[in-house]
Parts: structure tokens; sequence; C-alpha cells
């Protein structure tokens, strides 16, 4: 047992949660971080506070692409340093989780050659309870984990927080206290950025919650105008297409355009390649110099199929995302979205998955490989404290 072990287990003695390394961690009692809610009485007239929309900045690629068009072929696996900037703990998928279970995460991340891995709540995480449980999990981690471990914040309630006003209402009052709460989350000291970030989160698995609102909803410019302020990432979650095929593109691509008119320094990361076609992502890519990228490998292409998945059925690259990274490998990083403890993601089946990313990374030249699995994220992530 290591010397943090030993302390968290002496802090938790003092403060009730057990000292024993197997046994449950108990939830707080008497902890409310909750938020008021958006949504005023029936008596309240709906409150819509739309910002204007500037232009779209360029002209949208509306293809969708074929899932059997050319990849390349698996070579020798990229072997060097790795960061997975997407990570999430799904602990509530673990009834009973333990101190144990949280170290075996970190020995996982680890045993895979994953240096540092950014863990973040996921966007349908605020629709159920049990917020401080999950929220205390994951500080958890990160002692346990040291510089292994970097959390991110707030995507447990702040998409869901912007959708419920959008469809019912707010009051300047209650956005007033989201945007404190916000602000308190940022200013703890804990969190490195905000994530996941649900701006268009669609029901692509059937058991999924939905959030959907437009980017120039009031609630979430002015969120995205004080994560910026204070510098922080954003880790922003967008499908440009629901699984009906109807098109959020203008919307999306629309929006970007108008945070960035808003906050020329916003360090945005646009999750799983934004889910739209390469052109597209080269478009954005050439227009905001602190746009960044991640990727993850696909298994379910059935759930993804209009998301623009950057592999095939085998687990492919394609040929054109591969030309796009290694044309930009400056942009990119691995953002595998793994979720521990949900369907039976353990130690050993994170460091099995990671091996076919890194089977991905040796397909393209080993100086895109280096910078897309390690250098930019080091860059982005590798010196902040905490």
């Amino acid at each position: 047992m290591n010397e943090r072990i030993v302390c968290l287990s002496m802090c938790f003695l003092l403060f009730g949660v057990p000292a024993s390394l197997g046994e449950p961690i108990p939830v707080p009692q008497g902890v409310n971080n909750m938020i008021p809610t958006p949504e005023g009485t029936r008596r309240i007239k709906k409150r819509y506070v739309m910002i204007p929309m500037p232009k779209l900045p360029f002209k949208i690629d509306r293809r969708l692409l074929s899932h059997d068009r050319p990849a390349r072929k698996y070579g020798k696996p990229y072997q060097g340093p790795m960061i997975d900037v997407h990570v999430h703990l799904k602990s509530r998928f673990q009834k009973q989780t333990t101190l144990e279970a949280l170290k075996e995460v970190v020995d996982g991340i680890r045993d895979a050659g994953v240096e540092l891995a950014v863990v973040m709540p996921t966007p349908n995480e605020g629709r159920r309870g049990g917020r401080e449980k999950h929220r205390m999990h994951r500080k958890l981690l990160k002692e346990l984990g040291g510089k292994t471990i970097k959390l991110m914040c707030c995507g447990n309630y702040a998409g869901q927080w912007i959708h419920n006003a959008y469809y019912e209402t707010y009051t300047k009052k209650s956005l007033d206290a989201f945007l404190k709460r916000l602000a308190m989350d940022l200013d703890s000291g804990l969190y490195t950025g905000v994530g996941e970030f649900g701006l268009y989160h669609f029901n692509k698995s059937g058991r999924q919650s939905t959030i959907r609102y437009p980017p120039n909803f009031e609630p979430f410019v002015k969120a995205v105008d004080l994560i910026a302020k204070r510098g922080y990432w954003i880790l922003l979650h967008a499908e440009t297409v629901d699984p009906q095929g109807g098109s959020y593109e203008d919307k999306i691509f629309a929006g970007i355009e108008l945070l960035y008119k808003r906050n020329p320094n916003l360090k945005l990361i646009m999750a799983h390649t934004s889910t739209t076609n390469p052109d597209n992502v080269r478009q954005m890519l050439q227009r905001y110099p602190n746009l960044m990228i991640d990727f993850k490998i696909v298994k379910r292409l059935k759930n993804w199929w209009y998301t623009e998945p950057v592999n095939n059925a085998k687990r492919e690259l394609h040929e054109d995302w591969a030309k796009l990274f290694e044309a930009m490998p400056e942009r990119f990083m691995v953002g595998t979205d793994r979720k521990f403890f949900r369907r039976r993601m353990d130690a050993g089946k994170y460091k099995r998955k990671n091996k076919r990313s890194r089977k991905v990374l040796g397909t393209l030249n080993p100086k895109a490989a280096r910078m897309i699995a390690y250098e930019n994220a080091k860059r982005l992530f590798g010196e902040i404290t905490p």
C-alpha cells in the first residue's frame, strides 16, 4: 500500500469514509451542491433570449460518406507514450464502488502506457441521482492517481440545465445561480476544464437521453463566455446530424463562429472529430487556430453511422481521415470515450481497447502518430496544475 493510499485512508477515518480499500465508499450525507432549477412557475412567461447568429463561416459539405470507402490496413502498432483526453468514470454501474476498484482504474490506465487521462462526467450524468457520489469518486480517483489523472467538471449539469431552460423557461435569478455555481467549480482548483459539455447529444443506442438546444441560446453563450475568460478548455459534444437524418450543421457551425467572435482565445476541443466529415473538420481547423479535435474508435457503427466515425467496420482508419491527421497532426488528440465500470470496462479491458488505438495510430507516419497520441495533449494538459 503506497503512501498516498495510507494518507487517504487516514483522512477517510477522520471523516467517516472507510479506511479499507475493499469497503464500499458511502454516499456523503448532508451534501447538496444542486443549483436552482431553471424553470420558474407556470405564471412566468417563457424566456428565450437568443444571441444573433453570424453568417455561416464556410460552405458546408453535407455528404454522409460511405463506411466502405478506402481505409488503411494495420501495420506495426504505435509503441510510444499516450495521453487520453476523454475518459469517463461510470461508478453508478458499480453499486459497491471501493477505493480498491478506483485504484485498479488508475493501474489499468498506467499499464496501458497512458501517461495521463482526463476524466470527466458524461453529458447525461446529471439526469440521474447520485451526483455527489459520482463527483466524489472522480475526486478520489484523482487523489489516487496523482499526475496520472486530471479532471474536467460541470458536464454533468451544465448541458442539462441549459436544455431544461430552453424547453421550459428560466429567470435571470436562476441563470445567475447557474453561472455562479459554474464559476465556483472552476475556481475550486480541482479542474483543468469543462466537459463533456452537451450541446446536441442524441439517442444513438435507444437508451440515451437527448440534449438539444441552439448554440446562440443566452445561457449557453454566457456559460462559454465565463469559461473562456478563465482560460479553461471546453470539451464540447455537438452532433451535426440526428439519427433520423435531420441536419443541425448550420446551427453548429454558425454557433462555433459566434463563440470565437465573442472569445477569440477560446480553448475548444470538439469531441469525436466533431461528428462531421473530414472536409468540414479541415475547414474548421483552418479557420480557428485554437480549435482542437479528439477522435475515438467506434465499435458499434450502427449507433454512430450518421456521425462520420473515423473507422470502418473492421476498425481500420478511413484513408481520408488518415490524410487529414497527417496534414494537420498538431490539431488532433486521442479521446477514447472509455467508460470505466460500464459494460465490464475494467483495467484489463481498457488495456485491450488501448491496443486498438495504437494499431490505428501505427498506420500514420511516426511524427503524426506521436503528436496525436502524446505531444499535443502534453502541450495542453501536461504542465497544468492541479
